[in-house]
């Protein structure tokens, strides 16, 4: 009620003054061609005071008109201004909560409906911030609790491999590589959480990224093998390379890129990790064999437990974490991540690091 009256007001000051002033002008205006006719029609004639009075009166008329829409325009601009400010500071507040912005500004300033609907935003999103800022302290702590329990487990399972010579091998082996998917798994969830924080450690040293791509390899072959997928270096340099990186946070990098590949490239597939220069940075490349993905679809890979197919008979392991904690330390190195069609046929995730990292 209050906006509509105060609309209503305003309106009506702006109908009364663009009335007024040029009525109020019109009766001046025609009063001194009136007194200028008379004067004329006994100076020169009736006739030609007749033509001189019409001639001044268009122009009054005309002169009147114009100030009336010039006044009209600039109220017109000036209500819409009023009524459209802080119209336009709720929709950018708006639309900075829709995006997940939660501690912008939400100046409570306009009409009462405006104020009471900006102030209640404000709640709404300060709301959304704590409970956002709790979800991500939750996962840090569930990582940090897994971690302790689940690293014993494997310490157990080596020590009862030693001992028990009933068990075969084999079982032993794929127990041992399900603790350890274990181990990768609270690991992603904690730097994905650190990461939301914005608090993932690095420790940046030199390193050799080729170096790094054959340990990947090494570290994955076992379990390429039983996926009956050949684990493979693609283009290397000729040369050793020198980056300043976080080599545990890039090998953490590549065993989540295989571990996403292995999960969608089928029996006698091939998954290959390149190296290329690219202007002062490097291009990390890890390219699969079909099925491949659409690329409207690339960049949803890495979010959260997103999966671009539902396998049969998917492990349960598979936690969807993969490219998101690959895009975290990507984030934190100052580099980039993209995903698209790769040459084998499949899904190719091209990540561009500089050689050394920028310093504030």
């Amino acid at each position: 009620m209050r906006l509509s009256r105060g609309l209503f007001l305003l309106l009506a000051a702006q109908a009364l003054l663009v009335t007024a002033l040029p009525t109020l002008g019109l009766i001046i205006g025609l009063n001194i061609v009136f007194d200028r006719y008379v004067a004329l029609e006994q100076s020169v004639g009736s006739t030609v005071a007749r033509n001189a009075l019409l001639r001044d009166q268009l122009i009054v008329v005309g002169a009147v008109l114009g100030a009336m829409l010039i006044l009209m325009l600039i109220f017109a601009s000036m209500i819409a201004n009023r009524v459209a400010r802080p119209q336009k500071a709720l929709l950018d507040a708006s639309r900075a909560v829709a995006e997940g912005n939660f501690a912008g500004e939400f100046p409570e300033v306009g009409p009462r409906e405006t104020i009471i609907t900006m102030r209640n935003l404000g709640r709404i999103a300060r709301s959304f911030d704590r409970l956002e800022t709790a979800r991500r302290t939750w996962l840090v702590a569930i990582a940090e609790e897994l971690r302790k329990p689940v690293a014993t487990l494997g310490d157990q399972l080596r020590a009862a491999r030693e001992t028990d010579h009933i068990i075969p091998a084999e079982s032993f082996d794929q127990v041992d590589d399900n603790v350890q998917r274990l181990i990768e798994i609270t690991e992603d969830l904690q730097a994905v959480a650190l990461a939301d924080l914005g608090r993932l450690p690095v420790n940046f040293k030199q390193v050799d990224p080729c170096a790094l791509i054959h340990n990947a390899i090494w570290t994955n072959k076992r379990r390429a093998e039983r996926a009956q997928v050949t684990l493979e270096p693609g283009m290397l340099p000729a040369t050793t390379v020198l980056v300043k990186w976080d080599g545990a946070r890039i090998e953490q990098l590549f065993t989540a890129l295989i571990e996403n590949s292995l999960r969608y490239t089928p029996p006698g597939g091939r998954i290959q990790l390149g190296l290329e220069p690219s202007r002062g940075a490097w291009r990390l490349i890890i390219d699969d064999s079909a099925p491949g993905i659409d690329v409207d679809l690339a960049q949803q890979l890495f979010e959260p437990f997103y999966r671009a197919t539902v396998l049969p008979g998917e492990s349960v392991t598979s936690s969807g974490l993969g490219l998101a904690t690959a895009q975290a330390i990507v984030e934190a190195h100052h580099g980039r991540i993209d995903a698209g069609a790769s040459p084998l046929g499949g899904v190719r995730v091209m990540v561009i690091l500089p050689a050394t990292t920028p310093t504030a």
